[in-house]
C-alpha cells in the first residue's frame, strides 16, 4: 500500500506539472488531520482546502449529451451557490487521485465512475478516470458516451 501512496503521488505530480490552472486562495479557519484535503460542509458540498474548490457530493443522474449535463448544472443550486459548473477532465483527475491518496478527510462519496467535464478552450466530454495496472498503478481516461454530473465551483 505504501508504495502504491508513493507512486500514485508521482503520476499525480506529473500529471498536472504541464497543467496551470488559475491558483484559488487555501481555505482557512477548517482543521483536517495532517496530509487530508476535503471537509465535508454537510450541506451537500466538499471543500479542497488547498484549493478553495467546492465538490458536489451527490453526483447527477446520467445524461446522454453535454447541453443536458450544462443545463443541470446550470440550474443547480447546491450547499447556498447557484455557481456551480462541470469539471475540467484535470479536476477530476485530481478529485481521484485525492480519494486514490486517502486524502479526501470526512469526505466519504462516491468518486468512481464516468462524469461530464468541459474546457474553456474545447468542447465538453464524458468518459472516467480507470485503474490502469499494466505496470505501475496509475489512472488513464477513457472516453464513454454517457456520464453523470458532479459539479464543481468556483
Amino acid at each position: 500500500m505504501k508504495l502504491y501512496t508513493i507512486l500514485a503521488g508521482l503520476v499525480l505530480s506529473f500529471a498536472l506539472a504541464g497543467c496551470s490552472a488559475p491558483s484559488s486562495p487555501q481555505v482557512t479557519g477548517l482543521s483536517l488531520p495532517s496530509g487530508q484535503r476535503l471537509k465535508d460542509l454537510g450541506n451537500g458540498a466538499c471543500v479542497d482546502i488547498r484549493s478553495g474548490k467546492m465538490w458536489q457530493v451527490e453526483a447527477s443522474k446520467t445524461f446522454r449529451s453535454l447541453e443536458q449535463a450544462q443545463a443541470h448544472v446550470a440550474g443547480l443550486m447546491t450547499a447556498g451557490y447557484s455557481d456551480w459548473r462541470l469539471p475540467t477532465v484535470t479536476e477530476l483527475y485530481e478529485l481521484y487521485m485525492i480519494f486514490d491518496l486517502h486524502q479526501n478527510g470526512d469526505c466519504d462519496f462516491q468518486v468512481d465512475g464516468t462524469y461530464w467535464s468541459d474546457e474553456p478552450d474545447q468542447d465538453g466530454r464524458v468518459g472516467t478516470w480507470e485503474l490502469d495496472d499494466n505496470c505501475d498503478p496509475e489512472r488513464r481516461y477513457i472516453p464513454k458516451k454517457k456520464g453523470r454530473v458532479r459539479a464543481i465551483r468556483p
